[in-house]
């Protein structure tokens, strides 16, 4: 019985033996599958903006995941080279790039940013702000990004702009000893020229800054009015009678010059007179010590080239002194084609 039972047992212990090799085997192949359960661990670099660079080894793909376990924590604005989703692998560089607040000055407007955007440059495109050469940015656009920044955008332009101006014309009347007083005939009707000017105009901002002009050329020139009517007897302001009068009191040479009522002649006294008269055609500057304020006049020059005709004393200047006189007339050229004359001046006083 013994033996019987020994070699049941020997029998039941090779069995086992060999089930147990089985056990084995499957455990060994189950440890070796195993093992590519497990990935790798990965070198990743982190370049936080404003701070050294770090590698670090890590299992993690996910790029939430690794700045979750490195304690990193994202702030609104800023930005990174990856998504929070998107998985790295070995090598792989995470940039993260911190937000910065910077005053943007532009179109004479300051407003705050907020941006992750690292030179001047990138922060203007990031606004859609297009500039140019002829713009002005201040710090440069390639300056770097940091907090408190003060980036101000000034837009230059020039634009060639042409304008047309008339040129008023004259009347000349010519006096008809037959016809009734108050009477007059239109002999040739009035037309104004015209002069164009170009000019050149600075722009900042969308705002004129300066005006120069580059071209001035007259397209046509005046066509005097010419009409006929009763001789007159009477004086009267601005008028050029046909014939010089004959009721003055007195004749006396003086040298004349010519002004307008621009600033260029006038600075600050522009479109005004010493007197308070109104500056219209006829009203002449004179020196009051010589001439008193009030004084009616005829004037034309000694070689009777030309007829200025009726004045009155209503003005005064700084360079009028003596046998002097300023003749106004309404507009600059008529001042250049007079020039400066001698005249005869017949006095009504």
């Amino acid at each position: 019985m013994l033996r019987k039972l020994r070699g049941e047992n020997a029998i039941w212990s090779v069995g086992g033996m060999r089930r147990l090799a089985a056990v084995l085997a499957a455990m060994l192949l189950v440890t070796v599958c195993g093992g590519f359960t497990f990935a790798e661990a990965n070198t990743i670099t982190i370049a936080d903006a404003g701070k050294e660079p770090v590698q670090i080894e890590t299992s993690d793909t996910v790029v939430g995941k690794i700045l979750s376990k490195q304690g990193i924590v994202l702030n609104q604005g800023d930005e990174l080279n990856y998504a929070l989703s998107d998985k790295v692998e070995d090598d792989a560089v995470i940039r993260i790039y911190r937000a910065s607040t910077v005053k943007l000055t532009y179109m004479g407007e300051t407003k705050e940013h907020t941006t992750a955007k690292t030179k001047v440059s990138d922060l203007l495109r990031e606004l859609g702000i297009t500039v140019d050469e002829n713009d002005t940015v201040t710090p440069t656009l390639s300056a770097p990004i940091r907090d408190g920044l003060s980036v101000t955008v000034v837009l230059n332009d020039h634009h060639t702009v042409t304008v047309q101006e008339e040129i008023a014309y004259e009347v000349q009347e010519i006096e008809n000893p037959d016809m009734a007083p108050g009477e007059t005939k239109l002999i040739q009707q009035g037309i104004n020229g015209v002069i164009e000017y170009e000019y050149d105009i600075a722009y900042q901002d969308g705002k004129e800054v300066s005006r120069t002009l580059v071209r001035e050329a007259k397209l046509s020139d005046p066509v005097t009015e010419i009409v006929e009517c009763a001789p007159k007897s009477v004086w009267e302001l601005g008028v050029v009678p046909a014939y010089r009068p004959t009721n003055y009191t007195r004749v006396a040479r003086f040298t004349a010059t010519a002004y307008d009522a621009s600033p260029m002649d006038n600075g600050i006294w522009a479109g005004k007179t010493s007197t308070g008269m109104p500056l219209v055609y006829g009203v002449i500057a004179v020196d009051p010590r010589v001439i008193p304020y009030g004084t009616k006049m005829y004037i034309e020059s000694v070689d009777g080239q030309f007829i200025y005709g009726y004045a009155i004393a209503g003005d005064c200047g700084g360079a009028i002194k003596g046998n002097k006189v300023d003749l106004f007339f309404p507009n600059r050229s008529t001042c250049y084609q007079f020039g400066r004359r001698d005249v005869n001046i017949y006095f009504f006083d």
